[in-house]
């Protein structure tokens, strides 16, 4: 009698030799004339995956003679096993049960040129063969890491979803959530390699204003999903996939819809969770497996290393009246749906209490609505508190911060009253915007406090024509205009008689003639001669722009040349041109639109769906009841750019530094604190975070050495406050 743990190993063996998955040839590989040549001596096979290589790098690609080409399979299958137990096995996300196909057969890697000129080709790929099993097509420097085919791994995965789970899935060939296949699978890739949660942060940031779905940011959405998760948990995201449906055979579904649907939510309680998620991204409060903190970092260090790409991380208002504090957002700034504007404000009370009057104008486009409110944050750039969030189209809201609070923000979000699903490309006039104004009290907007890039400005110097900063590394001639709150840095060379103005950021760039930069544009590198003007929002980077060139609007540009009288603005990316006409999205057949088609402003495709808006009267935005204020504690604002600052109040001198800048020893004096009771030192750098602490109970006078908290020269900040007052005073360390 056989013993009976060996018939158990002997059925254990037998189940799992016919649980083994096999592999699926698709006809492809009998009908094209490169992968025809396909053969199982150069292939190889993992539990869940076989890659197929061309003969161009032998049996043995691991030896091959070029390093772009060689690759070694089995350590690409032991990746892809690992991103598979993820993404199965505890996502959970698509099924491998023996009866699915995905429980069947091996998911196919076909590697990309290997295969001889005309063969598969380009960088990576995911799809399914034969509507049978997922597929990925991949060139071996895309799997040098798991950071390619953990993206395409993702969409092959999708791809079984329809194969296997829900043949009426709502998002296949639907444009309106062609966006989401890549976002998603963006999502993926973070659950597996959580540093990928900084990806592409300077394109976030600057297209954070546009609809959630945007194709300008299609593949980096994916933060909503985070909170998603962080609320709802995973299952959630897998279910927008398995319960998505269709209507008809071109009708689908928005994710979005999908969502609402699922949570038998009205479109107002969507809104509200979009708000809820588009708050977070002052912090970047993410919980959920690190992200936040790996996200914040990344940021941090742009600030910090490279600061030419935050380029419309804060929103910079219009000002409308001084003396009213009223401000108004420009079209180019405007939210979309579901897009979100982030203001830091600055508080001038003493009680560090603000009220915002917001008015918003309801009648640029049938479905026009908002989200508004409040976040404060701590010294280190985290989260504190969450004020309560307005939904009205006219309101006024207050907040006081705490004595542990360092920022205030205001985030302002586009919330249509009714959803629109936009095809892929629609172009910027051809996509809903809600702009509003405001007033506010006891506060300034980021771009009207004292210390507006104060970070950046060191080692430089202000220009006599404007008063703007400059670097002392730029070369700027006497007859060129830098306005107050423009900057000048790197190795930039501004000749002739070109004006840098409004918030315009330069940056290694060539500027001459009678060129015009303005608005909040932002300019790194290139040459800019003529008459061009480039204003607004538009990002150029390492561009040629000549001519009478207008380069406007949230235009977003690298390396391309411009000339004649081209105008590009909307949210073009396109590529050189000197085609005159008016180009205001990515070319696409959606929008009608080629290539430098010499198209002009009244072509159909540039006709704006938004109705054109006038600003409101002093009286429409007059206050209920005016707020009060104990006093100032800060200067006011840059007025304009004839007028550099205005100092409100003798609390300025609060706080004495001397000597400042410093390199190591130096005396702070307080003044006008109480005399008894402990007052508490708080310094902290340019991003918020506290690098010292000092309590302080009688005295009055103390010396510090930046020596024992500065690891590196720049602009800090000392904040002292006894409970009952407090002051700021911006310290520069040189060392």
């Amino acid at each position: 009698m056989k013993n009976p743990l060996s018939l158990f190993a002997l059925l254990f063996i037998a189940v799992m030799a016919s649980a083994q998955k096999t592999v699926y040839i698709p006809p492809e590989f009998s009908t094209d004339p490169y992968l025809s040549t396909w053969s199982y001596s150069r292939s190889y096979q993992s539990a869940n995956f076989v890659v197929f290589w061309g003969a161009v790098v032998g049996t043995n690609p691991a030896t091959y003679s070029d390093p772009n080409l060689a690759f070694n399979p089995q350590s690409i299958c032991d990746t892809l096993e690992k991103i598979y137990t993820k993404f199965i096995t505890e996502i959970g996300f698509c099924s491998d049960a023996p009866t699915k196909n995905l429980g069947k057969y091996k998911l196919i890697i076909v590697m990309n040129d290997t295969w001889g000129t005309g063969g598969p080709s380009g960088w990576a790929f995911g799809g399914t063969y034969g509507n049978t099993i997922g597929a990925m097509w991949v060139h071996p420097n895309a799997t040098r890491d798991g950071g390619v085919i953990s993206h395409e791994l993702t969409h092959s995965l999708q791809g079984m979803i329809a194969i296997q789970e829900n043949a009426n899935c709502g998002f296949n060939d639907y444009d309106p959530a062609g966006f989401f296949w890549e976002t998603h699978a963006n999502f993926m890739r973070t659950q597996m390699y959580p540093r990928f949660a900084n990806d592409d942060l300077p394109r976030w940031m600057a297209t954070s204003m546009f609809h959630f779905s945007s194709t300008r940011h299609h593949y980096d959405a994916f933060k909503m999903l985070w909170y998603m998760q962080q609320t709802d948990g995973i299952t959630m995201v897998n279910r927008l996939w398995k319960e998505s449906i269709r209507t008809s055979a071109t009708a689908g579904e928005h994710p979005l819809m999908t969502y609402r649907r699922l949570k038998s939510w009205t479109q107002a309680q969507l809104n509200t969770f979009m708000y809820d998620y588009a708050k977070r991204e002052v912090a970047c409060d993410y919980t959920t497996n690190g992200f936040g903190a790996i996200y914040k970092a990344e940021r941090d260090r742009l600030k910090v290393q490279e600061p030419h790409y935050i380029w419309r991380l804060y929103t910079l208002l219009q000002q409308v009246n001084a003396t009213m504090g009223r401000y108004k957002i420009d079209n180019a700034s405007a939210p979309q749906d579901y897009g979100y504007n982030i203001i830091p404000l600055y508080t001038t009370c003493s009680a560090r209490n603000v009220t915002v009057k917001f008015k918003g104008h309801t009648e640029v486009n049938s479905t026009a609505g908002w989200r508004y409110g409040f976040v404060a944050t701590l010294p280190n750039g985290t989260i504190s508190r969450y004020g309560t969030t307005a939904t009205a189209n006219e309101s006024e809201i207050s907040f006081t911060m705490n004595s542990n609070e360092t920022q205030l923000y205001l985030v302002v979000m586009g919330a249509p009253t009714t959803h629109t699903s936009y095809v892929w490309e629609p172009g910027w006039p051809k996509i809903k915007r809600y702009p509003y104004e405001l007033r506010i009290a006891n506060a300034v907007p980021e771009g009207y406090q004292s210390t507006f890039r104060s970070a950046y400005k060191i080692n430089g110097h202000t220009h006599t024509n404007g008063g703007g900063w400059v670097a002392n590394s730029a070369t700027v001639a006497s007859t060129a205009f830098v306005g107050p709150k423009a900057i000048v840095l790197g190795n930039s060379v501004i000749t002739g008689t070109a004006q840098i103005t409004g918030n315009a950021w330069v940056e290694n760039a060539t500027v001459g003639n009678t060129v015009t930069i303005s608005g909040n544009a932002n300019v790194y590198g290139g040459n800019y001669t003529g008459s061009a003007v480039v204003a607004d929002n538009a990002v150029l980077t390492n561009c040629t722009v000549s001519g009478s060139a207008n380069i406007k609007g949230d235009a977003l540009e690298w390396g391309v040349t411009f000339g004649n009288a081209v105008v590009a603005g909307g949210d073009a990316e396109i590529g050189s041109c000197a085609t005159n006409g008016t180009y205001l999205q990515v070319p696409h057949p959606n929008n009608g639109r080629a290539d430098c088609d010499g198209k002009n402003a009244g072509d159909a495709s540039n006709v704006d769906v938004n109705t054109a808006w006038s600003q409101f009267t002093d009286a429409q935005m007059a206050w209920s009841s005016t707020p009060a204020c104990n006093g100032t504690i800060t200067p006011t604002a840059l007025t304009s750019d004839s007028t550099l600052f205005k100092t409100a109040g003798p609390v300025v001198s609060a706080i004495r530094i001397y000597p400042n800048p410093v390199a190591n020893q130096f005396t702070v004096t307080l003044q006008g604190f109480r005399s008894a009771g402990n007052v508490r030192l708080l310094i902290y750098n340019s991003h918020g975070a506290t690098v010292h602490v000092k309590e302080m109970q009688k005295e009055r006078t103390v010396t510090l050495n930046a020596k024992d908290w500065s690891n590196a020269p720049g602009v800090y900040y000392l904040h002292a406050s006894d409970g009952n007052k407090a002051a700021t005073e911006k310290l520069v360390v040189t060392q």
